[in-house]
């Protein structure tokens, strides 16, 4: 988000119902997969969320080339993630994943689906840097929030 970033941490859960079955819009999880592999090479949120747009406007016949691509694009060692994908890391992060995303979203939900503090919001920017704002953020998006709120 712009303005947030140095300000904030964001927690990318991919939507993982069950690692021997489904995820919320595929089946298999291999793009999950992909994306968690990538995600354990690169801490930094910006990282995270420019390889996840990349992954999402691919058009990639298979999760292998557009993980190819997106990898290429930010600077990530897809060595590293096929690595991941061929052991036992890929069914620990699908684990991880799917027991961090059912406990948040139990039951049926949409995809993004947004917290901040553990606040379901709205997943448009304008909703988030409003919640981000109200919750104290320091980021200078901020600055003329707590203004207009204490007239």
């Amino acid at each position: 988000m712009t303005g947030f970033g140095a300000y904030t941490t964001f927690d990318l859960i991919p939507a993982v119902r069950s690692v021997t079955g489904n995820c919320v819009d595929e089946v298999g999880c291999d793009w999950e997969a992909v994306t968690l592999c990538a995600f354990a090479q690169v801490p930094p949120a910006k990282a995270k969320v420019a390889f996840l747009v990349c992954m999402d406007e691919s058009e990639a016949a298979t999760t292998e080339a557009a993980g190819k691509e997106c990898a290429a694009r930010g600077g990530i060692d897809f060595s590293a993630v096929e690595t991941c994908l061929g052991g036992a890391q890929r069914a620990s992060l699908l684990q991880e994943a799917s027991e961090a995303f059912n406990a948040k979203l139990p039951g049926r939900t949409t995809i993004p689906h947004t917290f901040v503090n553990e606040a379901d919001v709205s997943p448009s920017y304008q909703a988030i840097s409003s919640a981000l704002c109200k919750d104290g953020s320091a980021a200078p998006a901020c600055k003329g929030y707590a203004a207009e709120c204490s007239v």
